[in-house]
């Protein structure tokens, strides 16, 4: 039985999802698979059922008035943790012996394997930075992405969660996302939902939109939209109470909730998108200012931070108009490929 070490970034829970519907594939076609990741992160892989070593540190950009700040510092921050981290990956590694070593933007257990020889695979939808605005934050980010371009190189396989044209070691895999395990009306009675449109707003993994999440609470509290209500998950603050409000913390099945919402709001995190469009459901993805990740991905929508001004104007456009939901395959597709790279070195 093939042994793949999977690692998961510990910041947000996109990551973590993404790799629990992997995880779940590489195991059906017989592969022994152990995680490893940190923080909310392996609370939740744990809580789903998993076994995981909590053992990556990393930490969360700071973020004031919605905008990312302190880039510098930030990525200071994750170089200290990444070291501290090292040497735990390192005997994890020493107990477990991968045959492969799979990494969801989790850096140590690539460069662990790196110097051990074992074969690596990268899954990222992270390929360029850009966090930088002041001179020194670009000088730091300018040493970091030297680093981080040679990791993608570096790698045997690059799974990329997106559409797109392979090319040397990157795989366009298209997106994972988990399926809805509930129907609309089974949601509904979980979470003793009351009628009327829920508009969701499904906060980062990493507890980051609270200013948007207000804003939107303000908004519909005040019955601009009829029998809508608004249900908040991913809460890690002060709960939200206001008039027709629900905070309903953080939920291991946010999918559900997606695929039974009449609209959903987010901070533009990609798995929060893909399931969205996975289930037909329209979707408000405005971005944190200067996070240049939530920003590619919000631009593809058509969104930008600037929408928060106006968010009032997109819910009216956007609520209740579904799409044909979208059947992706790419937990198949990266299964199949990192499983056809096992094969490939005999394991």
């Amino acid at each position: 039985m093939p042994r793949i070490l999977y690692g998961v970034s510990p910041i947000g829970l996109g990551h973590a999802t993404r790799a629990l519907v992997v995880v779940e594939a590489l195991k059906k076609e017989g592969a022994e698979v152990r995680l490893f990741s940190g923080g909310k992160a392996a609370e939740f892989m744990t809580g789903e059922g998993a076994e995981v070593d909590a053992i990556v540190d990393d930490p969360v950009p700071s973020v004031v008035n919605g905008e990312m700040r302190r880039v510098a510092l930030w990525y200071a921050r994750s170089w200290v943790a990444y070291k501290r981290s090292l040497r735990r990956t390192e005997q994890l590694f020493d107990r477990y012996q991968p045959d492969l070593v799979v990494c969801d933007e989790e850096f140590t257990g690539l460069t662990v394997a790196g110097r051990q020889h074992t074969r690596r695979v990268f899954v990222s939808d992270e390929l360029e930075l850009g966090f930088a605005r002041t001179w020194i934050a670009r000088a730091v980010e300018k040493r970091v992405e030297r680093w981080y371009k040679g990791l993608q190189e570096s790698v045997d396989m690059l799974l990329v969660p997106e559409f797109g044209v392979d090319s040397g070691n990157r795989r366009h895999v298209g997106p994972i996302v988990r399926a809805p395990t509930l129907t609309g009306e089974e949601t509904r009675s979980k979470y003793n939902l009351p009628p009327g449109k829920m508009i969701l707003f499904s906060m980062s993994g990493s507890g980051l939109g609270r200013e948007l999440a207000a804003k939107a609470e303000e908004l519909i509290g005040g019955g601009t939209f009829g029998d809508s209500f608004l249900a908040v998950t991913g809460n890690r603050g002060p709960r939200f109470s206001g008039e027709r409000t629900l905070d309903l913390g953080l939920v291991s099945d946010n999918q559900n909730l997606v695929a039974a919402a009449d609209l959903v709001i987010s901070t533009a995190g990609k798995s929060t998108i893909d399931e969205a469009a996975s289930s037909g459901v329209p979707i408000i993805a405005i971005p944190i200012r200067y996070h240049a990740e939530q920003e590619r991905n919000a631009k593809e929508l058509g969104y930008s931070a600037s929408d928060s001004e106006r968010l009032q104007t997109l819910i009216q456009e956007r609520l209740g108009k579904r799409s044909a939901p979208r059947r992706f395959s790419g937990k198949a597709v990266a299964c199949a490929a990192i499983m056809s790279l096992l094969q490939s070195i005999g394991a």
